[in-house]
């Protein structure tokens, strides 16, 4: 679906929505352009110098020319703290790992726009290690929150608390090694990558790990970046890699943005003090 502006002139920024191909629901008016939605149907630059990069299994293998998307090992970290998500109505985004009980993700991948509800926390499944069909560990979801103050049928004006904490049944295995969020975000220019479930290999994990951030929009709401994303990776974090090699989590992937004819890949930014700020699903 191509973006629709709903004609309310919020500033330069035009409204609309970018939903998945298994969706079938007519865009809300006023939302961003985002990625993924829970569906209602059957499953069926060069830029500043180098900084420190995250560790990576990514082969050569690039998507096309100009793109930087490469498949990536599901089993190797950071990857291997991100997995897919799956509900029980045929919906699919990516989430990382922030603790051994803790899922990051987007909110609007927990809603379904047909009903006009969120989903039950019992409908949503996390795989980590997800490639062709198979997985490693598979984890439930017993509760979650969400953004506060995010209203998916109001993206335009709440994109940046589009992110959620999902809660696990059960702890994952100590095997599992979560991604640390940020205490800040780093300014614009910096180093990120970007992996989750591409449309385009949704049965591998994808990343885009040569992109940076740009310039914060929204008077700082959002973060944008240069990333190569598609349908699939809502949800994905975006991570940073500190002097020492530690790798973490500044934000989470939510679309993009329409302005002045151009679309603009934007995230929710997240810190370990914006966490705490989560509601829970109403």
């Amino acid at each position: 679906m191509k973006p629709e502006n709903d004609g309310r002139g919020r500033g330069a920024l035009a409204a609309g929505l970018l939903c998945c191909a298994m969706l079938g629901a007519s865009p809300s008016a006023g939302g961003i352009v985002s990625m993924d939605r829970a569906s209602v149907a059957s499953p069926a630059v060069a830029g500043p110098p180098a900084s420190p990069t995250i560790p990576s299994a990514s082969t050569a293998r690039d998507a096309g020319p100009g793109r930087h998307h490469a498949i990536v090992d599901a089993d190797a970290y950071p990857w291997s703290a991100v997995g897919k998500l799956f509900n029980s109505i045929g919906g699919a985004c990516t989430a990382a790992v922030i603790a051994p009980d803790k899922v990051l993700t987007a909110a609007h991948c927990l809603y379904a726009f047909r009903t006009r509800r969120f989903l039950e926390a019992d409908a949503i499944h996390f795989l980590l290690g997800y490639a062709r069909g198979d997985y490693r560990i598979h984890a439930r979801v017993a509760a979650y929150s969400i953004g506060p103050g995010y209203d998916p049928a109001d993206e335009a004006l709440t994109a940046g608390s589009d992110w959620a904490v999902l809660t696990l049944a059960e702890p994952l295995p100590v095997v599992v090694r979560p991604i640390a969020v940020a205490q800040s975000v780093p300014p614009a220019g910096a180093a990120i990558e970007i992996g989750g479930f591409a449309q385009d290999r949704a049965y591998l994990m994808t990343a885009d790990t040569r992109c940076r951030l740009t310039s914060p929009i929204v008077g700082g709401r959002l973060l944008s970046h240069d990333c190569e994303i598609q349908h699939g990776d809502s949800g994905a974090p975006l991570l940073v890699a500190s002097l020492n090699g530690t790798v973490q989590a500044v934000g989470v992937t939510v679309g993009f943005w329409s302005s002045e004819g151009r679309q603009v890949r934007i995230a929710a930014p997240i810190t370990a003090d914006i966490l705490p700020t989560a509601q829970a699903r109403r």
